[in-house]
């Protein structure tokens, strides 16, 4: 590969990195739809993001079964994550 070519990889690298780090930022304390495994559809507010991204942190899991104060998802069990956009 040349200089010019892993020049552009790390740049593009960079780009999504960035992104990446912007949603998880902007994620905190918004209301959210998880897609689970299985077709499972749960909501909850999103609270935090463990380091590594293994896990979500949420509050007020609503799930097919009950509500939980406080849970943490696997970030493996996420098929999807949709974030309320409320621009507040």
């Amino acid at each position: 590969m040349s200089s010019s070519n892993e020049q552009e990889e790390q740049n593009r690298r960079a780009v999504l990195r960035a992104r990446y780090l912007s949603f998880l930022e902007k994620a905190a304390n918004k209301s959210a739809t998880f897609d689970m495994c299985e077709k499972t559809k749960v909501t909850a507010t999103i609270k935090a993001f463990q380091l590594s991204s293994d896990h979500v942190i949420v509050e007020n899991l609503l799930t097919p079964i009950g509500v939980l104060d406080r849970a943490v998802l696997r970030s493996s069990d996420i098929v999807k994550i949709n974030v309320e956009n409320n621009n507040s």
